[in-house]
């Protein structure tokens, strides 16, 4: 639940009753995916006064997790309008390996805790009005999914091809499930490059890792070199590139992936 607490400096009596008000509504997300995060904090603002009022100062500080993170005013020639409620907006761009660099996302919940404290400032006949705001909540925090590459796997072979599989981990730090689908990878080993895309990859717990599989196969006469580490046991270079979508707590995100490790090779 929002906290929301008004204060009003040097108002008392009838006066009061035509001061503004002013509550914490919500944030709308604008854009959104594991980079960065476009946002509007709103705020309405009911004027009981039959006349508009310019907003002569819009104060604000942003904080997370007790950190810091943007201070500053915004006015934007706003106005209330007169007997009616308005909505004012402050948009925050904001990026999430930045954001984390101050404040720490614990592993396991998908929320960071925000705190939002500002005042709104107009001019009257007696005087400037000012009213503060102290607002805190829940704001996502999204994680780029860790994907490491495992080993390569020879599943079978023949004297025109062979099928292969490379394994890779996925490693979710949110708290709630994330889904893997419509994956399309490229794979490049020994030199050689193959594609191909999987509808459906998997899901992965909460604060948890797992594993999965891309199927692909390759001309015999190019496998050779796997083939080969495989039986001596050697290490093979292999690249992996990805473009997948990924069901998070915070919607459809796109994830892409690009990986290279020196791998050993498994025949089944």
């Amino acid at each position: 639940m929002i906290a929301l607490m008004l204060m009003t400096g040097c108002v008392s009596g009838n006066f009061e009753s035509f001061v503004p008000r002013v509550r914490f509504s919500r944030f709308d997300v604008k854009n959104l995916d594991f980079e960065h995060i476009d946002t509007d904090f709103v705020f309405s603002i009911d004027n009981p006064n039959p006349v508009g009022i310019p907003l002569e100062r819009f104060s604000y500080s942003l904080g997370f997790e007790g950190v810091e993170v943007l201070t500053g005013n915004a006015t934007d020639d706003l106005s209330l309008q007169a007997e009616d409620s308005s909505e004012v907006a402050l948009p925050v761009s904001l990026v999430f390996t930045s954001l984390y660099e101050l404040v720490q996302a614990t592993r396991g919940e998908d929320t960071i805790g925000f705190r939002l404290q500002g005042g709104f400032g107009f001019d009257s006949d007696i005087g400037p009005v000012d009213i503060t705001y102290d607002a805190e909540d829940e704001f996502p925090a999204v994680r780029i999914p860790k994907v490491t590459i495992g080993e390569l796997q020879i599943k079978d072979f023949d004297l025109s091809q062979a099928n292969l599989a490379l394994n890779f981990a996925v490693d979710n730090d949110h708290g709630s499930m994330i889904n893997l689908h419509d994956m399309n990878f490229k794979v490049k080993v020994a030199g050689v490059s193959v594609g191909g895309d999987l509808q459906t990859v998997g899901d992965v717990p909460g604060a948890t890792t797992d594993n999965f599989q891309l199927p692909f196969a390759i001309d015999y006469v190019d496998a050779i070199q796997a083939i080969d580490a495989a039986i001596s046991g050697q290490k093979l270079k292999v690249d992996m590139g990805a473009d997948v979508e990924v069901d998070t707590p915070f919607g459809v995100l796109p994830l892409n992936i690009d990986e290279t490790g020196n791998v050993g090779v498994e025949q089944q």
